[in-house]
Formats: C-alpha cells, sequence, structure tokens
C-alpha cells in the first residue's frame, strides 16, 4: 500500500505538477516587458501580445507578433490558413538557432537566418541579431530592451530560470490591435553588424542589392544622400545616419539615380555600370 502511494506521488510529480522552472525552461513565454524588435522601415513589432501568444520551444516559435505598420505575423505559418502556398515556420535548433520564415500579412515572407545576419536567443533567453525582409528591410533584435524569453537552450536546462512572465490567453480569435504602446526606447541610428574584413573597404569593389551589408553600402548611401538622392528624409539611411544595411530605401534611392543618369537597367541594382559612372563624375 505504501509503495502504490509513493509510485502516485511520484506520477503526480513529474506530470500532474511539474517544476515551474522546467516548464518553462522547454516551453517559454516572451516577456511582458522585454518583447519589442525594430524594423528600420516599420517601427516596432511586439512579440508579446496577449492575442498573439507568441511561444518557444525546442523545435520551433509559434503564436503571432504584431506590428502597427505591418498587421499580425505568423511565427508558424505551416499551421495557418491565411499564409501564402509555400508554407513555412521558424524553426529553432533546441539551442536558440533560429532559421526558417515568418509570414506577415502584410508584407511578407521575413527570413530568420539571411546570408549578413541571423537570429539566435543565449544562454540569457536574450534575442539578438537581424531577420530581414524584402518589404521591411532589417529587423533588430537589440537595444534596451531586446526580446525576452524564459525558454533556455537545451545545453543551459541546469542553469537557474528566473520567473515566467504572466500566463497569457490567446484568445478565441486575433484582433487587429496591440496589447499595449511601446516603451521609450533608444533605437541606435545605425544598427550594429559584425561584417568581414573583405567587405569592409569604403571602395566601390562589388556589386550590391537587397539584402547585402557592408561599409560600402554606407558609402553608396552618403553617395546617394550628397547627390540629391536621399535614402531617406529622417531616421536610419538620412543624412548623417546612413547604414550598413541595403534595403528597399536603397534600392529605391539608387534607382532613381540610375534613372536620372541614364543608366540602365534603372532597377537599383549597384553593378559594374553604376560603379563606373560613380567614379568618373
Amino acid at each position: 500500500m505504501r509503495s502504490r502511494s509513493l509510485l502516485i506521488s511520484i506520477f503526480l510529480t513529474l506530470f500532474i505538477f511539474p517544476s515551474e522552472s522546467l516548464a518553462s525552461a522547454i516551453s517559454g513565454r516572451i516577456d511582458a516587458a522585454d518583447r519589442y524588435a525594430w524594423s528600420e522601415n516599420a517601427g516596432w513589432i511586439d512579440f508579446g501580445t496577449t492575442l498573439g501568444a507568441v511561444t518557444v520551444t525546442d523545435s520551433a516559435l509559434a503564436g503571432y507578433a504584431y506590428g502597427e505598420n505591418v498587421g499580425w505575423v505568423s511565427l508558424n505559418c505551416s499551421n495557418t490558413s491565411s499564409c501564402a502556398s509555400n508554407a513555412y515556420a521558424v524553426a529553432n535548433n533546441s539551442e536558440g538557432i533560429l532559421t526558417g520564415y515568418a509570414w506577415s500579412e502584410n508584407a511578407g515572407w521575413i527570413d530568420f537566418a539571411p546570408s549578413a545576419g541571423g537570429v539566435s536567443i543565449s544562454s540569457a533567453g536574450i534575442f539578438s541579431g537581424y531577420a530581414y525582409s524584402e518589404n521591411l528591410g532589417w529587423i533588430a533584435f537589440a537595444g534596451n530592451h531586446p526580446v525576452t524569453t524564459d525558454w533556455r537552450p537545451a545545453s543551459y536546462r541546469n542553469a537557474a530560470v528566473p520567473h515566467a512572465p504572466a500566463t497569457r490567453s490567446s484568445g478565441s480569435r486575433l484582433r487587429n490591435m496591440q496589447d499595449s504602446s511601446p516603451p521609450a526606447i533608444t533605437v541606435p541610428s545605425v544598427i550594429p553588424l559584425s561584417v568581414p574584413a573583405s567587405e569592409q573597404s569604403k571602395d566601390f569593389t562589388r556589386d550590391l542589392h537587397i539584402g547585402y551589408a557592408g561599409n560600402d553600402t554606407r558609402s553608396l548611401q552618403i553617395y546617394l544622400n550628397s547627390h540629391g538622392f536621399p535614402v531617406s528624409d529622417t531616421g536610419p539611411g538620412s543624412q548623417g545616419k546612413e547604414t550598413l544595411f541595403f534595403g528597399p530605401r536603397t534600392q529605391k534611392a539608387l534607382a532613381s539615380f540610375q534613372k536620372m543618369n541614364g543608366i540602365i537597367p534603372a532597377i537599383g541594382y549597384f553593378g559594374p555600370k553604376t560603379r563606373y559612372y560613380m567614379s568618373n563624375h
């Protein structure tokens, strides 16, 4: 009889009343305060809305992020009927290295593992790095309040895990609204990125297009801004605040420059013709 009671106690401990830290580390939620990523062209993206119910597991991210300028962003599009025909999801390799794509209803695919960047979750549960969208440009997981979760990489499970944020309810249907406004956070005008030494030359020695990063991209933005083809009127990309990233605004400004100077095709691709023109005028 005593043996049977002991078995029942073990069962309840392991399966009915699991440790909060262990459950939190394996299936995490987003912190109630540290929850915002920053898009250079679309502003704040909130990963911690109540209705979005974002969760992090060893295999994937699930739920929805939200941005005022992009609407809902599905992190597991393979389970969502509103996604495009080619369905993907943001995957996790159990150690916090994220890959795959999220889907924005208004901006299309968002790549969490672009060639220059990539998003990861640290042993402290902090998101870092950069995702990329053709329509939104770079999305930075950085700043004073980076996106934070109570999930932990598998190899760090024995480390102390902070108390989990308050439980969130997914709700019956997602509504096109945020839970709260982002806090006042200082965002760097130039997003830092580790760029290979071979790409840090200020001389124009290579072709550039959307998705590329380096000091040569910044030099291109400086050239365009100083020659009457502003990348942006204010903020990142504007004069004095040029960035390392070749995004949609850089492409648009470059295309205008090419069209005005008879460079064909005027599509915003920085190739040999445009480099030759800039070097000789």
